[in-house]
């Protein structure tokens, strides 16, 4: 067996390396990397291993980018701390999803479950169903602002966009109030409603309800019209256009 393995903690991947070697003394680790860009580019120009092992958050956003963009060659065992994207997952070709710190005994019958699939690359709808049934996500329906000392609760319904200045995070309103909140976006990004609530660079996510209308852009990027506009140039990342348009388009 080939293994590659996305992963961005070095203790992690440092973890997840030995015990492949003590459960698979055989399997051949070919690949690794820590963000979705050199990944693409492997995905492109290297061999499809057997499987990949890839966490979800990586230094320069979701695993599922890569995925968005590059098909999966082979199974995928997804291994995060987080458990809300457990469906989505499972729509990219994954066979399993650990969440972490990993137990040698779930990794065990992980690789046997990807033993069994190979070549077969269909999904496992008996687990995804029962994921449906017992993992549905929940995702934040409010959160806490400031305006200059008071505390304010906010409905995440009120909000169009969430973004990051100066250090600082700001929530804007349908109405264009702004509130500083001490979260950070990343935080926020994991708990938002992904058919809602899109993150189109690193500095911004924006609402479903706040885009008039897109236009290309220097670069093969695309601008925004927002409502309201706000403070940032809206600007959607040109590794981001093609996810963005199959989410605006999405039903």
């Amino acid at each position: 067996m080939t293994a590659w393995i996305i992963e961005d903690e070095p203790p992690a991947l440092r973890r997840l390396t030995t015990m492949l070697a003590e459960l698979r003394p055989g399997l051949n680790l070919a690949y690794s990397t820590d963000n979705i860009a050199s990944c693409v580019l492997a995905l492109k120009n290297r061999a499809a291993p057997d499987v990949i092992f890839s966490d979800i958050h990586l230094a320069d956003g979701l695993a599922f980018e890569i995925w968005e963009e590059c098909p999966a060659p082979c199974p995928l065992v997804f291994t995060t701390a987080f458990d809300q994207y457990s469906l989505r997952a499972f729509r990219v070709n994954g066979v399993d999803y650990l969440l972490k710190p990993i137990e040698a005994e779930a990794l065990a019958r992980t690789l046997d479950r990807v033993d069994r699939r190979r070549p077969q690359l269909s999904p496992d709808w008996q687990r995804l169903t029962q994921l449906i049934e017992n993992r549905q996500p929940i995702y934040r329906e409010r959160i806490l602002g400031r305006k200059g000392d008071n505390f304010i609760p906010i409905k995440i319904g009120e909000l169009r966009q969430i973004y990051s200045q100066d250090g600082l995070t700001f929530a804007l309103d349908g109405k264009g109030g702004r509130s500083v909140l001490d979260e950070t976006l990343d935080r926020l990004t994991e708990e938002l409603d992904p058919t809602q609530w899109f993150r189109i660079n690193r500095a911004q996510v924006v609402s479903i309800d706040s885009i008039r209308k897109a236009a290309p852009y220097f670069n093969h990027r695309l601008i925004l019209e927002l409502t309201p506009n706000g403070a940032l140039d809206n600007l959607v990342a040109r590794a981001r256009v093609r996810a963005f348009k199959q989410w605006l388009g999405a039903v």
